[in-house]
């Protein structure tokens, strides 16, 4: 009753995964289609099993026996997730020739345990085959990881984190799945040893707990279950809901980037590019640095220690507004604290406006009005009526 019901409970979280790795299957990189076919048919396998076992009938069971051995196609699928993840390719015709065999497998032993009757000699030959193919693709996973996974190196620091996630997932997803090969082959011998039908069903519920842990670990990663993309853009949605100005920053360029020197500058500004939203804003709102009339880009940067070209990358893909726009509203927000706080009390307005940065009154005027839509006079008296 408990294995069966774990066995149920499998299926069920699994096919609640597989459709979350099928929606996001796009920017999920580190799931692809390979992966979602393994834990669906997985799935789909533990919680038929857990049903006629729970709810007997004897024509499901003996039906559910027949194409037992028919599952030897997850093999291929754990190779060709592997090949696929390294290589970050997608489906190709080549890949249906892996499949070739264990449906010929199937095939031949549907024939013969069904049709004939075996002999010992015949069954330990279908088992030594099976055990072949299963060693097979268990080399081929191990050198495809080791080859594009397990020895790879990364440059940049957010592509290195990423990596190392990808490489303990593997190493992990790849152990489980040599223990359940290594139960398999057990029970399997155990099954040819005793003179019965080879299916693989002694102490499938151990498989059946190494694959929840699988799909727990899956279900407990986001990075796993949703990718790095979906993922960042929560944490830094999250982030960029804590800026002031977060509706003039762009997590994502406002314009579509040609130029090829920009193109390289984007792999190095988009490591930074949250701590570069926040370090303009810091300097913005905590000092008085924009108070400079004759403020240049290049001086912002210079004083952010940030190279100018970053700079200039980010007013351009991952700002609503232009630099010059930038200023302006800071030295309107600028001017505002200063209203609020009394300093017309002894001072005047052009005096105001060349305070914050402004060469005179005539651009402060347009500015403050372009910003807060009112003139500075009309701002005023609204404090005062409000007083």
């Amino acid at each position: 009753m408990i294995l069966n019901t774990i066995f149920i409970i499998s299926g069920i979280i699994g096919f609640i995964i597989s459709a979350i790795l099928f929606i996001n299957r796009k920017s999920n990189h580190v799931m692809n289609i390979y992966m979602i076919l393994l834990v669906l048919l997985n799935s789909l396998r533990f919680f038929t099993f857990g049903t006629i076992n729970l709810f007997p009938d004897h024509e499901v069971l003996v039906l559910y026996t027949k194409f037992a051995n028919l599952t030897s196609i997850v093999i291929p699928l754990v190779y060709l997730y592997f090949e696929k993840l390294g290589h970050k390719k997608s489906f190709a015709k080549n890949d249906l020739l892996h499949f070739i065999f264990p449906i010929f497998y199937f095939l031949l032993t549907f024939e013969i345990y069904n049709f004939l009757k075996p002999s010992q000699t015949i069954k330990i030959l279908m088992y030594g085959i099976f055990l072949l193919f299963l060693f097979t693709y268990g080399y081929l996973s191990y050198r495809v990881l080791k080859k594009t996974i397990w020895n790879k190196k990364e440059d940049n620091k957010l592509a290195q984190n990423q990596h190392k996630k990808i490489h303990n997932w593997t190493i992990f997803l790849f152990i489980a799945l040599l223990l359940a090969s290594l139960r398999l082959s057990v029970s399997l011998f155990l099954e040819v040893s005793q003179n019965i039908q080879s299916k693989g069903f002694s102490y499938q519920w151990i498989t059946a707990v190494i694959w929840t842990i699988i799909l727990i670990k899956i279900l407990v990663t986001p990075e796993i279950l949703y990718g790095y993309k979906i993922l960042n853009e929560k944490v830094l949605e999250e982030r960029n809901s804590n800026l002031t100005f977060s509706s003039i920053w762009q997590l994502y360029p406002v314009e579509e980037i040609k130029n090829e020197q920009h193109l390289i500058l984007k792999e190095k500004v988009n490591q930074n590019l949250q701590n570069y939203f926040e370090e303009i804003e810091k300097k913005s709102i905590n000092s008085d640095f924009f108070r400079d009339s004759k403020l240049t880009l290049n001086d912002l940067a210079t004083k952010l220690n940030i190279p100018k070209s970053h700079l200039s990358y980010i007013f351009k893909y991952h700002s609503t507004i232009s630099f010059s726009e930038y200023k302006k509203m800071i030295r309107i927000q600028d001017a505002i604290k200063l209203i609020d706080s009394g300093y017309l009390k002894n001072n005047t307005l052009d005096s105001l406006s060349k305070k914050i940065g402004f060469t005179s009154y005539n651009p402060f005027f347009t500015s403050f009005k372009e910003i807060t839509g009112l003139a500075p006079v009309e701002y005023i008296n609204n404090i005062k009526n409000v007083a």
